[in-house]
This record gives C-alpha cells, sequence and structure tokens, in this order.
C-alpha cells in the first residue's frame, strides 16, 4: 500500500490531532476524509465571485503597501493564516 508523508510543525500536529479527537476520528480518518470530501455549496465561488474576491483583496493589501504597511510573516505563515481562516478560524 502506498504511503504519504508530510512535513508539519508541531504546532499543526496538535491542530490536526485536536481537529480529528473532536470529530471521533484518527489523525489518518481526519485528513482523509477532509481530502476527498464532496465540495460543499458554500466552498465554491462562481469565477466572477472568486475574480471580484482576488480583486477587493490585492486592491486592499495595494493600498497597505502604498501606505507603507508591510507584513513582517514569513510564506509559511502566511499560508498557515489563510488555511486557518479558509477553515473558519478566526
Amino acid at each position: 500500500m502506498p504511503r504519504l508523508s508530510i512535513d508539519i510543525t508541531e504546532q499543526q500536529h496538535q491542530q490536526l490531532k485536536i481537529s480529528a479527537a473532536l470529530t471521533g476520528q484518527s489523525i489518518k480518518d481526519y485528513v482523509l476524509s477532509r481530502a476527498f470530501r464532496a465540495p460543499q455549496e458554500s466552498d465554491t465561488l462562481s469565477e466572477e465571485q472568486a475574480l471580484l474576491a482576488l480583486h477587493e483583496f490585492l486592491e486592499q493589501r495595494l493600498q497597505q503597501v502604498r501606505s507603507g504597511e508591510t507584513v513582517s510573516a514569513s510564506a509559511a505563515d502566511i499560508k498557515a493564516r489563510a488555511r486557518e481562516l479558509r477553515d473558519g478560524g478566526v
């Protein structure tokens, strides 16, 4: 049977462990159920909605850059935060 291995931080591992426990699943079952779940209506945007959301995000970011606001977070931190927001985190 093929195996899959990924490198994650200790914090990410703990978050997975907690999320899996809250659903009564093993980490393996939790990850597989999330990876192969059917897309929900709320998960999908029309092309127009996606482009509008991207435009709004980029416009806001450009204004921040022009006013001198920058982010000191690493790319990994930004990706982790984006995933957290995508998954309903605050």
